[in-house]
């Protein structure tokens, strides 16, 4: 699993994960796929997002990852 840094901004949030003000989180999208049992990585279709970017992550969970992402960017 990746480290909680954000895939717009690149922002690395992990001092900030005990401040729920400052907190982002994940997001499942549309071409998430669980990675086998025992296997080690980053799941496709999961991403972190920092506070900025995580609330319209989530509304465009229903798209593809690079999609929902790329519409994020462009504002």
């Amino acid at each position: 699993m990746r480290p909680p840094i954000c895939a717009v901004c690149d922002r690395d949030f992990r001092d900030d994960l005990g401040d729920s003000d400052l907190t982002g989180g994940m997001v499942y999208f549309a071409d998430y796929e669980s990675l086998p049992d025992g296997t080690v990585g980053h799941p496709t279709g999961l991403e972190w997002f920092c506070s900025i970017h995580i609330r319209k992550a989530k509304i465009l969970a229903h798209l593809p990852t690079k999609d929902a992402i790329n519409q994020i960017k462009l504002g």
